[in-house]
């Protein structure tokens, strides 16, 4: 997924989370922190009236909610009189009953003193307040039952005085509606506002067959000012709430693309001060799909190229000091070998020139100049042969036990001289550049008779993996062992060995990918040529 896509993924999934939240919060917390005000509005409100009444003992400058429906009950501490106050009348009533009276003075008797909060405060007591309010109850349903309440022998005598402002001074109308429900109701809807407060009166009116039906329903208006300060009280959390959301999505998004660009960093760096950068070493490990994962990868693979590149370098660079070894050493080699042909040709030609002794007979000894020559191309040749081949190596399937019978054919005489005996075993076909392997060959078997003792063996033992080499009666020294294929080592102690035959051989079969491995083995040394690249 690329870049534009993850930023416009999580613009949405950080829209979706606050609009879930905000939806949360107006579902679940916002109606129960409504009522939980309402409730603590509605508590402060009866204290505000209670403790208003108390200093006033009227209604007449207390602000209250639903004046028609708040009163209250005022007892005296003697007497046979209870007093009912609300906004708009006072209400004085007297009993008369004595039942009624003992059940009036045993109130008192709990609340004299602080005995009501000690009746509250105590869990014994709890059953005795309700047993007195059950009290209170049946002895009420028994006087009252079926008593005529004017009389003037009735349980109680009520006195209704007037107080304040009446209804129509306390409230004002605001609107009216009318709404059709249906054919046979119709509800009508009045609002009105006593400068503090609003209320709302529905009255749904109906028709039967046998009645006309009237429900009536005050309620208050619910108000902005009731919500406000729930709202505002909720504000430094709904803040608190969406800054901490926004910023722990922030930080993992961000984490998602900024750590991707440290490690791309990293590795860039890492790579810098590598002294041998190596992809497998410091790869880069990321999965993602965009553009920071693709511009990794990208990189990784470029440094997997240029590292390719420069250990292609470093390999052509150890062929070219090799080469130009092998240019110094046949340089040295060819130069050290031109001068005996060379001093001889001279010698032979100036004694013929100037006709001293033996020299005057030019008929014998002019074949000796040009056997002096012949000597000479063939060095020039052999070293024109080595530059053409380390360039054009041709490979072809050759037989390797034919070709090194046919090389020992050519070292038969000298091992007669010796007395050598050449045991050749094995057949095997490689594929190889012809001449090349030919050098190889004929360099070991040169040196295989040249330091064989006298009457000891030679043996190839030839396959298709592997030539083996093994001449017996001779060992190497061990200190020249681990020199004994670079140019110049020779075991020769007549000094007659020049210490090219081994190096020659190693530096083609190094040409055609062979390795070859000289050691030294019970009274023998072992050169063993491997086909295998």
């Amino acid at each position: 997924m690329g870049l534009r896509k993850k930023t416009f993924l999580y613009s949405v999934v950080l829209a979706v989370i606050m609009i879930a939240f905000i939806i949360g919060y107006f579902v679940l917390m916002l109606p129960s922190l409504y009522v939980d005000y309402v409730m603590n509005s509605n508590l402060e409100s009866v204290v505000e009236i209670q403790r208003g009444y108390m200093e006033q003992r009227s209604y007449d400058h207390l602000t209250v909610k639903n004046p028609s429906s708040v009163y209250t009950m005022e007892i005296p501490n003697t007497g046979n009189e209870v007093y009912i106050a609300g906004k708009f009348f006072k209400l004085t009533i007297i009993v008369q009953d004595e039942e009624l009276l003992n059940l009036l003075d045993r109130a008192r008797m709990m609340i004299e003193e602080g005995g009501l909060e000690k009746e509250v405060e105590s869990s014994d007591s709890e059953k005795d307040l309700a047993e007195f309010v059950g009290q209170w109850q049946n002895k009420f349903k028994d006087i009252f039952a079926g008593q005529n309440l004017i009389s003037e022998d009735a349980p109680i005598k009520v006195r209704l005085e007037q107080k304040g402002q009446s209804g129509d001074q306390i409230y004002q109308g605001e609107y009216a509606n009318m709404h059709m429900i249906s054919g046979d109701t119709i509800v009508y809807e009045a609002g009105v506002s006593d400068g503090n407060y609003s209320y709302t009166t529905y009255i749904a009116m109906s028709r039967t067959q046998d009645a006309f039906v009237i429900t009536v329903l005050p309620t208050m208006t619910p108000q902005m000012e009731e919500i406000t300060p729930i709202v505002m009280g909720s504000l430094p959390m709904i803040a608190a709430v969406i800054f901490l959301v926004v910023l722990v999505s922030s930080i993992f998004f961000s984490g998602k693309i900024v750590n991707p660009i440290i490690s791309l960093a990293n590795h860039a760096e890492n790579a810098g001060i590598a002294e041998r950068f190596d992809p497998g070493e410091f790869a880069f490990s990321s999965d993602s799909k965009d553009e920071i994962g693709i511009l990794g990868r990208n990189l990784h693979e470029l440094y997997g190229k240029l590292h390719d590149n420069y250990e292609e370098l470093e390999r052509k660079n150890c062929l070219l000091e090799e080469e130009n070894e092998r240019q110094e050493v046949f340089l040295r080699a060819s130069s050290h070998q031109l001068k005996t042909p060379i001093a001889a040709a001279l010698l032979l030609v100036e004694g013929m020139m100037n006709e001293v002794g033996k020299y005057k007979d030019t008929k014998i000894y002019l074949p000796e100049v040009k056997k002096q020559l012949l000597s000479m191309r063939k060095i020039v040749e052999d070293i024109l042969y080595l530059n053409y081949h380390a360039e054009n190596i041709q490979q072809e399937e050759v037989a390797v036990a034919t070709l090194v019978r046919e090389l020992a054919g050519d070292y038969a005489v000298q091992a007669e001289d010796k007395g050598l005996q050449m045991v050749i075993e094995g057949n095997g076909v490689v594929f190889a550049d012809r001449e090349m392997l030919k050098k190889i060959i004929d360099n070991l078997l040169s040196n295989a008779v040249w330091y064989t003792p006298k009457g000891q063996q030679i043996n190839a033992e030839i396959s298709s993996t592997e030539l083996c080499i093994t001449n017996y009666g001779v060992t190497i020294d061990d200190k020249l062992l681990p020199n004994v294929l670079k140019p110049f080592v020779s075991s020769d102690g007549r000094g007659k060995g020049k210490g090219l035959g081994l190096y020659v051989a190693a530096y083609y079969s190094r040409l055609m990918g062979y390795g070859m491995k000289v050691d030294n083995i019970e009274n023998g040394v072992q050169v063993k040529l491997s086909f295998e690249k």
